[in-house]
């Protein structure tokens, strides 16, 4: 009897060993469990753009739609798209070297649903808003996310980031203690 390998919803990195294709193809294989991990890796680059599952790319990106063997998969991602979604207020601070002149302690709020309801509803609101007061808006037109930049990172540390975003109703309110304080102090980097 041959043990066929598993897939795991919560473990997306069976690729160490060079296995990419095995790991599609165990996909493949589940299309439900799939479109469960698109849609938390998709919810999370909503969130964070630089938290893709595989450095640069995201492993949305190794599934092409006009392959038929694919198709499935996609179909399972969308249907989970298809839930509530919320519009996200993100603040990130990234911090300097730790002790360093100019060092900032890490933090992140993810400031919950500020609103619930259908992706392309809240979508045309965060447009219509971020496009009234000259915020910057990038629109994912296949499968809905909708992000406004209200400052982006620069390129030095320490820096922060402010973002309102929709995505697939799922992340729990976060903030660290420490964020007002450090927020407010950090503003000399926001325009």
């Amino acid at each position: 009897m041959r043990w066929e390998k598993s897939y795991c919803t919560f473990y997306c990195f069976p690729i160490s060993m060079g296995g990419m294709a095995a790991h599609l193809d165990r996909m493949r294989a589940h299309p439900d469990i799939a479109g469960r991990v698109l849609r938390l890796e998709y919810t999370s680059v909503s969130l964070n753009p630089k938290a893709k599952l595989f450095g640069r790319h995201s492993l949305l990106e190794k599934f092409d739609p006009s392959r038929p063997v694919d198709r499935p998969v996609l179909a399972a991602f969308e249907a989970e798209l298809a839930g509530p979604w919320a519009l996200y207020h993100v603040r990130r601070i990234l911090s300097g070297c730790e002790g360093g002149p100019r060092s900032a302690r890490p933090g992140a709020a993810f400031g919950g649903a500020r609103r619930r309801g259908p992706a392309a509803v809240l979508g045309r609101r965060l447009r219509s808003v971020s496009e009234r007061h000259g915020v910057p808006v990038e629109v994912d037109e296949r499968y809905g996310r909708v992000r406004a930049w209200v400052h982006r990172r620069g390129e030095g540390l320490p820096a922060v980031e402010e973002l309102m975003v929709t995505a697939p109703f799922q992340v729990r309110d976060k903030q660290v203690p420490h964020l007002e304080r450090e927020w407010a102090a950090h503003r000399r980097f926001r325009i």
